[in-house]
């Protein structure tokens, strides 16, 4: 029973030891912390790693000012055309599809996300988080 006892606090002193190692080296968030990011999210930087189809969901005039290279304009006044286009585009090279607005305050992704998923169900979408600034 000893040698038991012995091995149940080394495994517990170990666990312990991994968890505090986590926490303060900023490989694991704190369990306390509320994630920045909704699910169906992604941030520009892991973005870019995944070479998506962007999807600009900005009104045409600021999609004709400025946009990410190759992104499609694709919005509530356009839906039919722009989504026939993304579907052939993804038919074609499927790849994950983010959708873009002009601010993290702008909810207009997170709507079209939302939207393209029950038009594309077999699709990998997200929302940018933080939108796009030319």
């Amino acid at each position: 029973m000893p040698a038991l006892l012995k091995e149940l606090c080394l495994i517990i002193a170990l666990t312990a030891a991994g968890v505090a190692y986590s926490l303060i080296s900023g490989q694991a968030p704190a369990p306390w912390t509320v994630a920045e990011l909704d699910a169906g999210e992604i941030r520009f930087e892991d973005a870019t790693t995944i070479d998506p189809i962007w999807v600009d969901a900005r009104p045409e005039s600021a999609y004709d000012e400025a946009h990410i290279e190759g992104a499609i304009s694709l919005n509530e006044d356009n839906w039919d055309d722009a989504l026939f286009n993304l579907m052939g585009l993804w038919l074609e090279t499927p790849r994950p599809i983010v959708v873009y607005c002009a601010s993290e305050s702008c909810g207009t992704s997170k709507r079209i996300a939302e939207r393209l998923r029950a038009d594309l169900a077999d699709a990998e979408i997200y929302s940018l988080f933080g939108g796009w600034q030319p």
